[in-house]
This record gives structure tokens, C-alpha cells and sequence, in this order.
């Protein structure tokens, strides 16, 4: 049988720094059935125009194409409409990667008794981008090195769901010390570098006004990466978390901002989490998952009101998508019972 082809998406916007880092190691894989489909969402095509002028050479080698910003969920749903592997590997450009990163995680999915496993991840490890992208004088001072940038902390082993519907990041901010190092089955691959069958994500995918094909939810800019884990565990493809791959990453998103950076943070965040309950949420779960469920639900619109009343507006935005959201919920494939969905719940 012949290897499966493979595409990795990569959605940029500016981040230029990172590009030196991340597009050599991408084009560098040692998996020889696999392209690199990239789209630059920058205002003014500054990606797509640092590439060109900075790295010439690797420009040459790259399928890059600019458009409006579509964000994360538009971005990467216009690259797989374009894919030609049997996986899609939605990468991010704030990472570093090995070179064999794509060949461990194809042999892993590949195996006879994970083939079931619509989707994948691997361990996410914080990346200290302040010594990778230090000049030499300072590298030297601090004795700071692309291989020192490595940190043994953990950013991420896979998604992870509550009873009350909390979501979270498997062992962020945890030194790894080998406590997450056997292969299971996860909630979901966290959106900065997950894994996807093509075959999952078609039988998942949801046929929008336009006539087109969506896989992540456009309608949302946060918790995407929990709606298609929430509808990917409900269609029956569960989430492989790999241990012995590692990639490092220096997440953006969570770094303390203030003003209206992070009010449109939480804005989106906020109703992220209530479309991800629109269409995911079920009466089928147990008791103690509703009643956990509604608690943190009170709780959270009780603090709303009082610390932050401006999330408020977000219920507007809901109301005007209702419909659309649930339409998207009769069009999703239930074919796992509550209780598979309650036995990845802590």
C-alpha cells in the first residue's frame, strides 16, 4: 500500500519574524508525499512579501496565495477545499518543528488499530521565542540558542472537557516529566497544530449559503478548534493524542493584553463558548453534566453582569446568528451516544 499523501495548511498574518523559523523546518520534512498550501491574510500581503523578498529561495517552493482575512476558520476551510492529501495538517506559523514531525504522526494514524481516529495532535511544548529570535551579541550574553529556546514546559497535550463544560489545554504550564507519555484517546487537537483526516473532515462538513463546503464553524474566530472536536466526537472520529512527537510553540493567544484588544479577545471567546453549546450541548447527558453544566452557565452570566457587562452586546450577535447556528446543529452527524461523549469529561 502506498504512503497517503499529505497537505499542510498555514494561514498567516504578518508574524514575520516567526517565517524564518518555521517555513525552512515545513519544507524540510523528511515525508516525501506531502504540500504546503499556504494563504496570507495580512492586511497589505506583508507575509507574502517578507517571503519574497527575504527568502527568496523558499518562496520558489511555496504554494502561497493572498486574500481578505478570512481568520483562522476561513483561512484553513479554503486551503482543504484545495487539499489533495488524505490529511490535513493545520499548522501555525508561531511553531517550530522537527523534521519529522509529519512522518511520526502519519505511521501512528496509519496503524491498524488507529484508523478509527478521525483526528490527531502531539505534544506542544512552550517555545521562548525571545532567545530563538535574539541577535548574536545578545544570544551571547544570555547564552540564549535556538536550542535553548526549547523549554521542557508544557503548552498543550490535546483539549480537554469538563462535566461542566470548562474547556482546557491537557497539562499546560506543567514541566513535562513523562506524566502525559502513553497515546490516548483526547477531546480534541488543539488549534494551533492539529491533525485531520479528509474523510472525517467531508463527513463533517457543513454546506453553507454560498454553496461551500465549511469544516470549521466561519462563525467563529475563538473555540473553533472545540467546535470541530465536539461535532468530530459526535460524528464518530475520536482524537489520537500522540506523545513521542513534540513541537514548540509560543502561543499568542492568552498573553495578557489590556483595552480593546482584549475585550475583542473576550468578546469572541465568550461567544464562542456559547455556539459551541448551542449546537453541541445535549439533554441526553447525565444529570450531574447538566446540572454542572447550567451551574458554571449561572455563574458565568452572573459574573458578566457584574465585572463585565460590555460581553453583554454578544448576545445580540447570537440572536441575529440563530438560525444559522442551528442549522448547523441539524445538519451535524450524531452517531457516538452522550456517554462516549461523557466518559472524556474529568
Amino acid at each position: 500500500m502506498s504512503a497517503p499523501k499529505v497537505t499542510i495548511g498555514l494561514v498567516l498574518y504578518k508574524g514575520e519574524p516567526y517565517l524564518k523559523f518555521c517555513l525552512p523546518a515545513l519544507l524540510k520534512q523528511d515525508y516525501p508525499h506531502g504540500e504546503l498550501l499556504m494563504r496570507d491574510q495580512s492586511p497589505n500581503g506583508e507575509a507574502f512579501e517578507y517571503v519574497k523578498r527575504e527568502m527568496p529561495d523558499v518562496f520558489a517552493k511555496l504554494k502561497i496565495e493572498k486574500g481578505n482575512n478570512r481568520w483562522h476558520s476561513g483561512g484553513h476551510n479554503a486551503l482543504i477545499r484545495k487539499m489533495k492529501g488524505q490529511y490535513y495538517f493545520c499548522v501555525s506559523q508561531d511553531m517550530l518543528y522537527g523534521h519529522d514531525f509529519v512522518t511520526k504522526i502519519v505511521e501512528e494514524l496509519e496503524k491498524p488499530e488507529n484508523r478509527h481516529f478521525g483526528s490527531a495532535t502531539c505534544k506542544l511544548m512552550r517555545w521562548d521565542f525571545s532567545l530563538a529570535d535574539a541577535g548574536p551579541s545578545e544570544r551571547l550574553s544570555r547564552a540564549g540558542d535556538l536550542k535553548s529556546s526549547k523549554t521542557d514546559v508544557l503548552d498543550s497535550c490535546g483539549i480537554g472537557i469538563t462535566k461542566a463544560h470548562y474547556f482546557f489545554d491537557i497539562g499546560q504550564n506543567e514541566k513535562d516529566r513523562g506524566q502525559y507519555d502513553s497515546a490516548r484517546h483526547v477531546f480534541g487537537a488543539s488549534g494551533a497544530l492539529a491533525v485531520y483526516r479528509k474523510t472525517a473532515l467531508n463527513d463533517i462538513a457543513y454546506i453553507n449559503a454560498k454553496g461551500e463546503k465549511e469544516y470549521f464553524d466561519e462563525l467563529l474566530h475563538y473555540k473553533n478548534d472545540i467546535d470541530i472536536s465536539y461535532r468530530l466526537q459526535w460524528a464518530g472520529h475520536p482524537c489520537l493524542f500522540i506523545p513521542n512527537v513534540k513541537v514548540y510553540h509560543d502561543r499568542q493567544v492568552g498573553k495578557k493584553k489590556r483595552g480593546p484588544a482584549s475585550r475583542w479577545v473576550k468578546g469572541n471567546s465568550f461567544f464562542g463558548q456559547h455556539v459551541v453549546l448551542m449546537k453541541n450541548y445535549s439533554k441526553g447527558f447525565s444529570l450531574s453534566v447538566r446540572l454542572r453544566t447550567s451551574f458554571r452557565h449561572l455563574l458565568r452570566q452572573l459574573y458578566t453582569l457584574c465585572f463585565e457587562p460590555y460581553l453583554l452586546r454578544q448576545y445580540k450577535i447570537l440572536m441575529q446568528c440563530e438560525k444559522e447556528i442551528l442549522a448547523k446543529k441539524e445538519a451535524m452527524p450524531r452517531r457516538a451516544a452522550p456517554n462516549h461523549i461523557e466518559s472524556l469529561m474529568q
